[in-house]
């Protein structure tokens, strides 16, 4: 201190400096300061500026300590995650394989047994063959909330042709187009699902066209059945039989995937009439996806 009363020099000049101090009553408080000198008549007087930053110094250490939960947390979620999805995909492998055995025999028995016996094996083929499907799309929505949300051009009517082949005599129609959309390789699940919907409850004389139309930016696709159509009162709630408590097995897993998938395109879906104001003559599944720039 006599140095700097002598010549007016003080490591701690001008510098804002942050300390503690503890009142009476036992408190801790944060104080900044400002050390100065100033000359006198007599040499130099040394004065100090404080300020009292006590809540704003608590705000910060409650914000560096929610920081650090944070992160804690976002480690213990990222390793659940990770064992989650390791059980996940050993339950997925093994029922996968138990089902694939258990279709194999049943088949062997379907072949080996008549009458009442056969209808059994077969109504236990269709059990099985409900669970294969489930399984798949449930690994097939794994898919999409674990892979990047990053799209990619992609060539519509080679995703639509490749699908059709594989439903040999469904489809009587289909728009040939030549545009390209914003999508990935899940695209292909969306027509899969839908000419699948189609057949399954048209019945076997279900005739499904698919029309293509560019507008605006986007593409509208549309997939029409001429089967029993849908009321007015579920051609909203179609899309939500999954989250719906009243519902069979599975049912409802398709056409949601369905819907998060051009969701996450950028696109939206719903359903009309295939022949407007006629519900009973067939639906149309329309669709909207981006064209790719």
């Amino acid at each position: 201190m006599g140095s700097d009363l002598r010549d007016g020099i003080n490591p701690y000049n001008n510098r804002l400096q942050e300390v503690q101090a503890r009142t009476v009553q036992g408190e801790t408080r944060y104080l900044q300061q400002r050390v100065f000198t100033i000359p006198t008549t007599r040499g130099y007087c040394s004065g100090c500026i404080m300020r009292d930053v006590t809540e704003r110094r608590r705000s910060e250490l409650s914000l560096l300590e929610s920081e650090e939960n944070y992160r804690r947390l976002h480690l213990q979620l990222e390793a659940a995650n990770m064992e989650a999805n390791l059980y996940l995909d050993i339950l997925t492998h093994d029922i996968r394989n138990t089902e694939n055995v258990s279709s194999l025999y049943a088949e062997l028995l379907a072949d080996m047994l008549d009458g009442e016996e056969a209808g059994y094996i077969k109504n236990l083929l269709k059990s099985i063959q409900k669970s294969i499907e489930i399984l798949g799309t449930v690994s097939t929505i794994r898919r999409i909330h674990q892979a990047s949300s990053e799209l990619k051009p992609m060539d519509l009517d080679a995703v639509v042709r490749g699908v059709i082949e594989g439903f040999p005599g469904s489809v009587s129609h289909y728009d040939e187009t030549h545009c390209r959309v914003e999508a990935d390789d899940l695209l292909s699940v969306i027509f899969n699902n839908l000419i699948g919907n189609a057949a399954k409850h048209g019945g076997p004389d279900v005739k499904i066209a698919i029309r293509v139309e560019e507008r605006d930016g986007f593409v509208r696709v549309s997939v029409e059945d001429t089967g029993p159509g849908l009321p007015d009162d579920e051609k909203h709630a179609i899309f939500h039989r999954y989250e719906q408590k009243k519902r069979g097995v599975g049912e409802g897993l398709g056409l949601y995937l369905v819907q998060i998938l051009v969701e996450r395109y950028g696109g939206e879906i719903w359903v009309e009439d295939r022949v407007p104001g006629c519900p009973s003559e067939g639906a149309a599944f329309l669709f909207t996806l981006r064209t790719a720039a």
